[in-house]
């Protein structure tokens, strides 16, 4: 009976063995051409790779960018302190030359600096020329000094200048140009425009022009200013 039936199942499962094979075949065949369809669907470049997004768009692309701050100005003479000015900056920086731009930059003094002049005149009936004032020598021992409460030490300035800065992160830049300042020191205003000149170091926060930057400034033959500058891009 055992032999009977073994041979009946043997013709069924030599049937049924080719079939299962084929659906198998036939299955594997379906997921190769679902396969080639999705493949089908993504952007191909001529070079056969396939193509990446977009990039996002590079920082360093925007030519304009501006930058605000604080400077130290000082004189070359000794009884005008020193005045703090706030800075306000706008540059372009030229596309094709990324280490070269152009920065018009304005100066307007918020805390003057104390003017500690004085003036003098004789003992007696002696007499004397004026001394301890502004460009006047110091007074000689003995005479009588009168001091007086002449103006503080402010300005305004005004400068177009070519700027000269490096690559990378950190950088080190030169600027030269036009320079006008007025001040409210009469001595001070006989050179009140001309050639000025600087230079500073820098850091970028990033691939564009955002970062802070500490620079020094002539601003004209008597005035010299030290400054903090916070710089950003202005995105047109």
């Amino acid at each position: 009976m055992r032999q009977f039936l073994i041979c009946a199942l043997f013709p069924l499962m030599a049937v049924a063995a080719p079939a299962a094979a084929q659906e198998e075949d036939t299955a594997q065949e379906d997921t190769a051409q679902d396969d080639e369809e999705i493949l089908e669907t993504v952007p191909v470049d001529e070079g056969g790779t396939e193509s990446a997004p977009p990039p996002d768009e590079d920082l360093d692309a925007d030519v304009f960018y501006s930058g605000f701050g604080l400077s130290r100005a000082s004189s070359d003479f000794e009884n005008l302190k020193d005045a703090i000015n706030l800075e306000v900056v706008l540059g372009f920086r030229i596309p094709t030359v990324p280490w070269v731009g152009l920065e018009i930059d304005l100066g307007q003094t918020i805390i003057p600096g104390e003017n500690e002049g004085s003036s003098s005149t004789g003992l007696g009936g002696g007499g004397g020329d004026n001394c301890g004032g502004l460009l006047q020598p110091p007074c000689p021992e003995g005479q009588q000094t009168e001091t007086f409460d002449p103006d503080e030490f402010a300005m305004q300035a005004l400068g177009a200048s070519l700027v000269l800065k490096s690559t990378g992160r950190f950088y080190v830049l030169g600027r030269l140009g036009y320079r006008y300042v007025a001040t409210n020191t009469e001595e001070l205003n006989e050179n009140r425009s001309g050639t000025g000149f600087g230079g500073g170091v820098g850091y970028r926060w990033g691939t564009g022009q955002s970062g802070v930057q500490l620079q020094y400034q002539q601003l004209s033959e008597d005035i010299d200013a030290i400054g903090l500058i916070f710089f950003a891009r202005t995105g047109f």
